[in-house]
Formats: C-alpha cells, structure tokens, sequence
C-alpha cells in the first residue's frame, strides 16, 4: 500500500508541473501575440486617422495671398481692399491681403519675383511687360490677366487759384507725377517729355501727399491716373476748386501715334462739381494679374466669384460698373489658364494674341 501510495504521488506530482508549466506558457505566448497585434492595429488607427485629420484640414486651408495695389487714396488701393473682403468671404480657399506697392511696374515685379500672388496693372504697363519693350527691356512671363477693371484716365489738375490752363503752362511749375514706378509717374513724365514741356521741379509724389502739398501751395499741379470718378479728385473738390486740364487734338495724336497700348475716354461734365463741359484724357484700361504659380482651379474661383459679385464690388467703387467678362478682350496681356478657361466656359471669342501660350 505504501509503495502504490508513494508512486501516485510522484506522478501527481509531475503531471501537475507537466501541465502546470503547460498552462503557464501557452497563456504568455496568446497574451505577447495578441499584444503585438492590438499595439499594430493602433498604430495603423493612428496613422489613418492622421492622414484624415490632414486632409480634412486641406479641404478647408486657407492660401495665403499678397495682392499689389497702388498708394493709398488711389482707386487701385480702394478698389483692391473691397474686392479682397469680398474674395475672402466668397472663395473658400482664398486669404488675400492688400499691400501697398509702387503701383504697376512694382506689382508686375513683386509677382515675378514671387514675392506676391495677385496685382492689379493697366493694359499699357502690362503690355510692355509682356513685350519686353517700353519702361523695361525684360520681358516679364510669370503673370496673366485674369479679369478687366475699368478704363482708368491720365488727370491732368490745379487748383482754380493758380494761373495754369494748359500743359505748356506746367512749364517753370513743380509738378507732381504720381508715386515711383506708378502709371501716373510714368504717363506724366512722358507726356511731359513727349510734348517738351521742362517744369522747374517734378517730384514722384503718392496721390494723398500730392494732394496735400497742392493744397498748401508745394506743388502747382499734377498728374494722377485713377477711375472715373477718381476718389482723390472727388475728396478734392469738398474743399477747394479744380481746375481740369485737357490736353487738345494735336497733343493727343502725337502720344498715342508714341505708344499704342494708351487709348482716350470723354469724361462727362457732370462727374464733377468743377467740370464745366465734357472732357477728354488719356485712358488706361486696368486689369487684375495672377502668378502663373497660382493654380489653374483657385484662379478659376476668383474670377467666377468676381463677376458672380460685381454689385458689391460697385457698392466698392463705382468703376466696377465696368468689370465685365466681355471686357476681358481689352487686356494687351495673355490670359492665366484659370481665366481661360472660365472665359471659354462664358463663351466669349478670345483672341488668339491673349490665349494663353500653352493653351494655343
């Protein structure tokens, strides 16, 4: 009895360590597998729900953009500031901010530098940017238009108390131009130039510092290129007489026969309070450029967002009666493919001179 007692035991013994060891391992082996299984399913969670997170802040991230106007108290600065609020608030995708630049030459440069995204320019700059003939002998190929402005007009003005009448009286006058690389510093010194008309002193002056200084008797008169009506000249008359300068026939062939990219527009004699009759001034129609490193879709949005919302941009400036898609023809720049394209879509015959070169 004792020895069958005493094996029993031992074998007790043993099968309780056989499957005590069997059961202690097996249960540490399903635990580490399963461990690893549910640290890999985790880590591919977190990984999906990254590359989620990121494109759902993509579909809503806003781009950043730089958009050159003029100096303040131009239509370019006015106009520019209302139609980036309206952008902003109707293209999803759009954050632009106004800058304040030189003007044309200045914008056309910062653009193709990529130093800025958007600008506005007229269609003689532009033009010459474009050809590489005029104030630059570089051709400028980073930028296309992609909507009409409005026609904008060369003012030529004094005040009444001054014995200026014409542009041979701005002979022996300090003169103000416009701000350095601006339309109006520009097309004042060539009319001057054109025309050999020598002032005693020209200074490139922004519009409101112009103004100032005709004001306290610094200046005699000057040139200004804006819209119809101009913001400056408007402001100008609650508190002085204007005279309005008209350059005659003879002067005026002889610029454009110079330079084919100006154009005139007749200014109604009721657009302002000092005007007695209608009058005639060199004009420039502007447009809005983008970098061709903007894409082809956000371009498309801001020129449809654009039209789609011209009465709030009139409600901005009233020379925004004029951004229509059928004045897109007027650019002496090709198009962004962006615009292009909406053009295309609106059915408007573009010329083969503005399609853009890679769409040709």
């Amino acid at each position: 009895m004792r020895k069958k007692t005493f094996w029993s035991l031992i074998i007790t013994i043993l099968l309780i360590v056989v499957i005590g060891a069997a059961c202690g391992y097996e249960p540490e082996e399903l635990e580490n597998e399963n461990s690893e299984a549910t640290s890999g399913d985790d880590s591919a969670s977190e990984e999906d729900n990254t590359m989620e997170n990121n494109e759902s802040a993509g579909d809503v991230e806003e781009q950043k953009l730089l958009l050159g106007t003029s100096s303040q108290g131009g239509t370019y600065y006015v106009w520019g500031g209302g139609w980036a609020d309206i952008m902003n608030e109707n293209v999803p995708k759009a954050d632009i901010a106004v800058e304040v630049t030189g003007g044309p030459t200045s914008n056309i440069q910062l653009i193709e530098e990529k130093d800025m995204e958007l600008g506005f320019v007229t269609s003689w700059l532009g033009g010459e940017a474009h050809e590489g003939i005029g104030w630059t002998e570089e051709k400028y190929e980073n930028f296309g238009a992609i909507f009409p402005m409005y026609p904008s007009v060369l003012y030529l003005y004094t005040l009444e108390d001054n014995p200026i009448e014409s542009i041979d009286d701005f002979a022996d006058q300090h003169i103000s131009v416009g701000p350095p690389g601006s339309t109006s510093d520009q097309a004042g010194k060539i009319v001057l130039d054109t025309l050999d008309v020598e002032p005693s002193k020209v200074s490139s002056l922004p519009t409101n510092d112009a103004v100032d200084n005709l004001k306290d008797g610094i200046v005699d008169a000057g040139f200004a290129v804006t819209g119809v009506p101009g913001p400056f000249m408007l402001d100008l008359e609650t508190t002085h007489n204007v005279r309005h300068i008209e350059l005659n026939d003879e002067e005026i062939d002889a610029l454009l026969e110079e330079y084919p990219f100006w154009s005139t527009l007749d200014i109604a004699s009721d657009t302002y309070k000092d005007l007695e009759e209608d009058i005639t001034h060199i004009a420039f129609w502007n447009f809005a450029v983008a970098s061709k490193d903007l894409s082809d879709d956000l371009v498309y949005e801001l020129v449809k967002s654009t039209f789609e919302n011209q009465e709030e941009l009139i409600n901005v400036d009233p020379s925004a009666k004029d951004t229509l898609a059928e004045n897109i023809v007027h650019s002496s720049m090709p198009l962004h493919p962006g615009a292009y394209k909406y053009y295309q879509e609106e059915g408007i015959d573009i010329p083969e001179d503005l399609i853009p070169p890679e769409k040709r």
